[in-house]
Order: C-alpha cells, then sequence, then structure tokens
C-alpha cells in the first residue's frame, strides 16, 4: 500500500469518528430539547448534565480535527487538502447544537400555543437528526462503499429541502400569531434560524464531499 493511500485511510477513519460524535451531539440536542419542552425548571440538573455532555463530545471532536491536521501536516501528502477542508467544515457544525441549547432556557411559553410550537420544533429536529444519521452514513461510506457516496448526498440535499420548507412555515406562524410578544418571537426566531443554519451546515458538507469522490 502507497504511504498516500496508506494517509487517505486513516484520515477517513478518523472522519468517520468524528461524524459519529456530530451525530451525537445532534442526538443530545434533541433529548435535550425534550426535556426542556417537559418542563424546564424539574428537569434543570438532567439538563445541565446533557450540555456538558455535549460540550466534552465537543472537545473529543476538536482533539479528532487537531489530530488530524498535524498527522496531514506531518506526513506532507499531497492531493489531501480536500480531506482537511472538510474536517474542518465538519467540526463547525458542531457549534450549532450548542448555541441551540443554550438559548432554550431563555424561551418561557405555556398554553396552547406552546404545544403548537413544540410541534414544529420537534419536526424540525427529527429531520435535522434524520440528515445527520445519513451524514454519518456518508463518511463511512467513503471507506466501505465509495459508489453509494453520491446518493447518500443527494440524499441529504432531499432532507434539506425538507427542513426549508418546515422552518419557513415555522416563521409564518410565528410572524402571524397573536399569542407571543415581540421579544418571544425574536427568541423563538433566532433559535430556529440556529438549526436551519445547522441543516444548512450538513449540507454544505456535501459539496465537499462530492469533490473527494470525483477526485
Amino acid at each position: 500500500m502507497s504511504t498516500n493511500r496508506k494517509i487517505k485511510e486513516e484520515i477517513i477513519t478518523m472522519l468517520i469518528d468524528h461524524s459519529r460524535i456530530i451525530y451525537s451531539v445532534i442526538s443530545d440536542m434533541g433529548v435535550y430539547y425534550t426535556g426542556w419542552s417537559e418542563d424546564y425548571e424539574s428537569n434543570k440538573k438532567s439538563l445541565e448534565k446533557k450540555k456538558n455532555k455535549m460540550q466534552l463530545s465537543e472537545e473529543e471532536a476538536d482533539e479528532i480535527k487537531i489530530k488530524l491536521i498535524q498527522n496531514f501536516a506531518e506526513a506532507g501528502a499531497q492531493g489531501l487538502g480536500n480531506y482537511m477542508a472538510l474536517i474542518l467544515r465538519m467540526d463547525n457544525v458542531i457549534n450549532y447544537p450548542l448555541e441551540f441549547v443554550d438559548m432554550l432556557p431563555n424561551i418561557k411559553l405555556e398554553g396552547k400555543s406552546f404545544k403548537d410550537i413544540q410541534k414544529r420544533y420537534i419536526k424540525l429536529i427529527n429531520k435535522i437528526l434524520e440528515m445527520a444519521d445519513v451524514l454519518k452514513k456518508t463518511i463511512k461510506n467513503l471507506r466501505d462503499n465509495p459508489k453509494a457516496v453520491f446518493e447518500n448526498t443527494t440524499e441529504i440535499h432531499e432532507i434539506e429541502n425538507e427542513i426549508d420548507m418546515i422552518y419557513r412555515q415555522f416563521l409564518e406562524y410565528l410572524y402571524s400569531n397573536n399569542d407571543f410578544d415581540i421579544r418571544m418571537i425574536l427568541r423563538i426566531r433566532d433559535s430556529i434560524v440556529l438549526l436551519e443554519n445547522l441543516a444548512d451546515r450538513i449540507h454544505d458538507l456535501t459539496d465537499q464531499i462530492r469533490v473527494l469522490i470525483y477526485s
């Protein structure tokens, strides 16, 4: 096996580990959201633990990124710069779930409107989790089944289109609802913008992944 090929396989293995962390953090974000929506005050301690777990996962992902970049720089392998670009973009994805859970405690709602909002949040979060699952599969297929990668990235693109539609409907509902004051509208809006940006960042990864399979 050539040195370049060996380095490439090592890099992909590290990317697979990183993609698993991304999925784990987004999954934890969903669990945090559920605890918050049920009763933030009652679940405060467990939510803090969940948030700490997410932060530890972020540190673990950062370690993988640093190790990967250092290994690549030390090896001086040619033609693997696109893998470095991918890990940097992947690393950026993890910031959004952490910002989202930071924002949730500042949103205080109750009554029928809260139930409507909950349904819309859940719809958005579940689709993002689905997207993260396909991303994990896509990165694994870079090693195990390169021919399936294009189909995987196409699936991510299709899910992103669904998320865009859910996001626009959520905004329309928010702006046309008279039950919320302007401050609460802005807080909810900012939180779903984070979720939409998270989906966008995952979708952006597909462009970089396609560069890898065609290079």
